[in-house]
C-alpha cells in the first residue's frame, strides 16, 4: 500500500489550485472564508455556483459573508428572521445587509 496521495489525488488538487488562484483576490477571500464556514460547499463547481449566488444577494466580499453568515443547515429550514440560500438541498442562513433593500 502507497503511504501518500495517489497522482489522480495531486492532479485534483493541483487543478483546484489553478482554479482559486486565477480567481481575484476579494474572491479568493471570499472562497476562503465560505471553506472556513461551511461544511457542504466543495470544489470549484460548487464554489462557482454559490459565489454566483451570494453576489445575488448582495455579498461580493468575505468581509460581508462574515458580517451577514449565521449558520448552515443540511437539509432544507424557513426562516422569517434571515435570509435562507437553498443550495443544493442544504440551507444557509444570512442576517439581511443593511446597505440591501429589503
Amino acid at each position: 500500500m502507497s503511504a501518500g496521495l495517489s497522482r489522480e489525488s495531486l492532479k485534483e488538487r493541483q487543478r483546484y489550485a489553478d482554479w482559486y488562484e486565477e480567481k481575484p483576490l476579494q474572491q479568493q477571500l471570499l472562497i476562503d472564508e465560505i471553506a472556513e464556514q461551511t461544511y457542504y460547499i466543495l470544489g470549484e463547481v460548487q464554489n462557482n455556483l454559490f459565489l454566483e449566488l451570494l453576489m445575488q444577494n448582495g455579498i461580493d466580499t468575505a468581509d460581508q459573508f462574515v458580517d451577514s453568515f449565521c449558520v448552515e443547515y443540511e437539509g432544507v429550514v424557513e426562516s422569517d428572521e434571515f435570509i435562507v440560500i437553498i443550495f443544493e438541498g442544504n440551507s444557509y442562513l444570512f442576517r439581511r445587509l443593511c446597505s440591501r433593500s429589503q
